[in-house]
């Protein structure tokens, strides 16, 4: 673009240094301004340049390098603080998202869809979800498979189980309506409040204390010894071996039963003389019957089914005005009934007691 000459310049020294008074511009936008302009010769010239002319410079404006270094720096300076503090920011939240409150989290339907946690089935059984922190559920929690856990279980209400398995159980205090145990049960101590049946065998191995009445429906077996402090009353007892350190009072018969003894007609009954008995080693009736010719002294001899362990007690007496009968050759295992003399012929009986 040509300068267009204003006025001759004199010497730069002596160019005013008043300032330019600026004038309003018109409504044309192509008005001529004037600008200083210094020449090569050092002169300053006056210069109209119309906007036109003006734009265009300001549109192939280029800045220095060096200028372009320091904005660049500029703003790799603001991109390096803004990323300080996002870094910051960041790290704050990450923090505060591992931070429990004490009071519980709560977190929101929309939240625990963002989470892909939903009414439907989450992945599949071999996938685990793990839980750090304490969980706490407010509601209603449903398991469908099984549920693992590796310490101790705290119900601070009640249990309802349907069916339990359990290998272990140490219970402070328990209310059980109803509990059927297969194997074996072992208990410090049991209270039962109201009946308890046993199908099968019951063994006690220590001692046992009814506080009322006992009542056994069928036999009772006691292999080893029977105390028993108060009254025993039974219908019938049968005992194979009773030993009483005190008194015995029968309010009625005394019975006893067993097999009989057996008998041997001795030379006093005569060559075709009999004997027979009925009752056991404890008692009975000895029945006699004399034949022909009775010699000597021994009538019969009784032998006892069982052995006593000592020789015992007997009594005997004759049934009628026969009081020649006595006892002798008396042993654990038997005993002789004489005579002092040859018995007439005919028939007698003698009863007899033993005791040991």
């Amino acid at each position: 673009m040509a300068n267009v000459p204003l006025e001759d310049a004199k010497d730069k020294s002596q160019v005013s240094n008043e300032p330019e008074t600026l004038k309003e511009r018109g409504d044309n936008s192509e008005s001529p301004a004037k600008v200083d302009s210094v020449s090569k010769d050092g002169k300053v010239t006056k210069t109209q340049v119309t906007d036109i002319e003006r734009k265009h410079r300001l549109r192939s404006y280029r800045p220095t390098h060096k200028a372009t270094f320091i904005g660049l720096g500029v703003v790799l300076v603001i991109l390096g603080i803004n990323a300080a503090i996002l870094g910051f920011l960041i790290k704050k939240e990450g923090a505060n998202s591992k931070a429990i409150s004490s009071h519980g989290v709560s977190i929101s339907p929309g939240v625990l869809s963002k989470l892909g946690v939903s009414d439907s089935q989450i992945g599949n059984s071999n996938e685990k979800l793990t839980i750090d922190p304490a969980a706490q559920f407010n509601s209603t929690l449903t398991v469908a498979g099984d549920a693992k856990i590796g310490g101790q279980l705290h119900l601070n209400s009640d249990l309802n189980a349907t069916n339990a398995n359990l290998s272990q159980v140490q219970v402070g205090s328990a209310t059980i309506n109803s509990v059927n145990i297969n194997g074996n049960a072992t208990a410090s101590t049991l209270s039962v409040r109201n009946n308890v049946a046993v199908n099968g065998a019951a063994i006690f191995q220590n001692d046992v204390t009814v506080g009322q009445l006992l009542s056994v429906d069928s036999s009772a077996a006691i292999s080893n010894n029977l105390s028993v402090g108060g009254q025993i009353s039974a219908n019938s007892l049968t005992v194979g071996t009773l030993t009483i350190a005190g008194t015995i009072t029968v309010g009625s018969h005394i019975i006893t039963t067993g097999s009989s003894p057996s008998v041997s007609v001795g030379s006093a009954l005569g060559s075709n003389g009999t004997a027979g008995i009925n009752g056991n080693d404890s008692a009975g009736i000895i029945n006699l019957g004399v034949g022909n010719g009775p010699t000597g002294y021994l009538a019969v001899h009784v032998s006892f089914r069982s052995a006593y362990s000592l020789t015992p007690v007997v009594v005997i007496s004759p049934l009628g005005n026969y009081a020649n009968f006595y006892l002798s050759n008396l042993t654990s295992t038997g005993f002789d009934i004489d005579v002092p003399s040859n018995l007439a012929p005919g028939g007698y009986q003698i009863t007899y007691i033993v005791i040991q």
